[in-house]
């Protein structure tokens, strides 16, 4: 599983000190870290015979309800679901503290963690998508038939 775009998570919005986009240096971070990921599928195979390994990419669909998220059914890609700390603490939620009424149309949960709805499609992509740019070298669903 490849790690989210944390450049565009709320922790990481609220710290920018450009502003409250996204944080390119987090996200060009988490993107080469993915691509050797990516990498260690093929090259680890031959050291683990008889292992099947899959690399999911959260981050490009995490990236692309950003870019459009009206298309995906999402309203708000943001701010967190719940109630969180102030920066540099404010990934998790409070205790006791609020949350919204509908966290289907949130991209984040949390500071730093995406809803449930988001991991929804993450992992249906996991189970199912044909493309090498999403899971690679198959999905589970052709892992499931080895």
């Amino acid at each position: 599983m490849s790690l989210n775009p944390i450049g565009c998570s709320p922790i990481a919005r609220a710290s920018n000190p450009i502003g409250k986009g996204c944080s390119q240096k987090l996200n060009r971070a988490a993107h080469l870290f993915n691509t050797g990921l990516k990498s260690l599928v093929d090259d680890i195979k031959p050291q683990m015979p008889g292992s099947n390994l899959i690399y999911v990419n959260a981050y490009r669909v995490i990236r692309d309800i950003i870019r459009d998220p009206i298309s995906k059914g999402f309203n708000d890609t943001s701010n967190p679901c719940c109630e969180v700390g102030v920066a540099p603490m404010g990934i998790l939620c409070r205790i006791w503290g609020s949350t919204c009424p509908n966290r289907s149309i949130n991209v984040y949960f949390d500071g730093l963690h995406p809803t449930e709805a988001v991991n929804v499609l993450i992992a249906r992509n996991a189970y199912s998508s044909n493309l090498t740019n999403e899971v690679y070298p198959i999905n589970v669903k052709e892992l499931a038939q080895l």
